[in-house]
C-alpha cells in the first residue's frame, strides 16, 4: 500500500456540509462551528451535483479582518455566500490516490478538495488532515513517502511533520476539516 495505490474514497469524509449562495455568511459560520469544520460548499440550490464554490474559515477570518479595520463587522457577516466563496470548485474524483489529491492541493495551493464520481456528483470531501491521519495509522504508507515526495511537496510535509507532532502532544484534538 502506498500513496500512489490508495484512492481517496478510503479515507475522505461523507458527510459534506453544504448551502447555497444565498445564505449569509454568519449563517454559514454556525454550521462551520456547530460541526467543527472548516469548510463549507456552495451548492446550487441544494443540488449536489451543481457545485457553485467553497468558503473556508480562512475566507471568514479574511473578511472579518477587513471588517474590523472599517468598523462594519455586524453588516460584513451579513454578507451572503456569494459574496465570498471560492469559485470555481476544485474537485478530485474518487478514483484519485492520495498522491493525486496531494499534487492538486500543491498545485492550487489548497487544503481541501470536493471528492466527486464519474458523473460529477460530490459523494465526499479530503481535507490535508485526512491524509495526514490516513498517512500516520499505516506503517506503509508512512513508508511510501519517497524523499522525492517530501521535496518536491515541502510545505504539505512540513504541515504533516506539524499534524504529527500536534497528535502526539494532544491525539485527537485537530480540528477535523
Amino acid at each position: 500500500m502506498s500513496i500512489e495505490s490508495v484512492p481517496v474514497s478510503n479515507i475522505m469524509a461523507r458527510d459534506v456540509k453544504t448551502a447555497e449562495a444565498n445564505q449569509s455568511i454568519n449563517a454559514i459560520a454556525k454550521v462551520m462551528s456547530d460541526n467543527n469544520i472548516g469548510s463549507v460548499v456552495i451548492v446550487k440550490s441544494d443540488d449536489v451535483e451543481g457545485l457553485s464554490g467553497i468558503i473556508t474559515e480562512r475566507d471568514i477570518v479574511r473578511i472579518a479582518a477587513a471588517a474590523a479595520h472599517n468598523s462594519s463587522l455586524s453588516s460584513t457577516l451579513q454578507l451572503l455566500a456569494r459574496d465570498i466563496m471560492s469559485k470555481p470548485v476544485i474537485t478530485i474524483d474518487a478514483g484519485s490516490s492520495i498522491q493525486d489529491a496531494i499534487q492538486n492541493m500543491k498545485l492550487n495551493n489548497i487544503r481541501r478538495l470536493p471528492v466527486v464520481d464519474r458523473e460529477g456528483k460530490m459523494v465526499g470531501i479530503i481535507t490535508d488532515k485526512d491524509m495526514f491521519r490516513a498517512i500516520i495509522s499505516s506503517q506503509s504508507l508512512v513508508a511510501s513517502i519517497s524523499e522525492n515526495v517530501a521535496i518536491e511537496y515541502r510545505p504539505m510535509y512540513e504541515r504533516l511533520s506539524e499534524f504529527i507532532m500536534g497528535e502526539m502532544l494532544l491525539p485527537g484534538r485537530s480540528n477535523p476539516n
